[in-house]
């Protein structure tokens, strides 16, 4: 009869034990950070919805954003108005291969519809992929721009129009390790960073941060709001 080798034994009950720890030790982490956000909406005067929120409105014309191109969840929700916009700010999870990634997204919506697009920082395979299919705008007047961003949309002309040299200037000052994607689909543009899901202490900061481009996205676009910090 075969027998269990002790060390084995000790081995495996060892590394249940870990796994069975890191797991309530990653729930706690959690449900801590749901509470510090609850707390943190009430303070801005923003209302936390946590899981129950269906998303930002998007526009099933061109699927630009993220939100479309990916079967998600929504988690640790909160809605609230900086002058006529709607600001939503929540965590998405979605499939990565064999893993998943999580990330803080902040969705600004108002009345008009803007040309969908989709800008992000412009990378190797970007490049290469462009030497193919041709589909990212470059703009010759601002090459420091069209060095780090990518930007694509099906309707070029109203996106040359909307990325002035005003626009254009702007982006080309933001730092490059920043590297926000930014979103446009219907009435909603969605600005982000792949990075991990933002603290509660940093969720002030990342609004003030967003709003700043969300603003003046919109003023190009001819779309006046009053704004605030937090």
């Amino acid at each position: 009869m075969h027998q269990n080798n002790p060390l084995t034994v000790w081995f495996v009950g060892f590394g249940i034990a870990a796994t069975l720890a890191i797991m309530a030790l990653a729930i706690r982490q959690s449900r801590r950070r749901t509470r510090d956000l609850a707390a943190l909406a009430q303070r801005m005067g923003f209302t936390f919805l946590g899981k129950d929120w269906r998303g930002p409105e998007l526009s099933s014309n061109y699927k630009t954003s993220l939100l479309q191109r990916t079967r998600g969840r929504f988690s640790d929700a909160m809605i609230g108005q900086i002058g006529d916009l709607k600001v939503s700010v929540f965590d998405y999870t979605h499939g990565n291969g064999k893993s998943s990634e999580t990330r803080t997204l902040t969705s600004f919506s108002q009345s008009a519809e803007l040309p969908p697009f989709e800008l992000r920082p412009e990378n190797i395979f970007d490049k290469i992929g462009d030497v193919l299919t041709q589909n990212d705008i470059d703009f010759d007047s601002h090459p420091e721009f069209s060095r780090r961003y990518h930007l694509r949309t099906p309707d070029e002309t109203r996106i040359r129009m909307l990325f002035n040299p005003s626009l254009l200037t702007y982006l080309e000052q933001i730092p490059p390790d920043q590297k926000w994607h930014v979103e446009s689909s219907g009435t909603s543009l969605i600005i982000y960073r792949h990075r991990y899901p933002a603290r509660a202490t940093e969720i002030p900061t990342l609004l003030n941060e967003t709003t700043a481009i969300a603003k003046t996205i919109l003023t190009n676009a001819g779309i006046k709001f009053e704004g605030k910090s937090f």
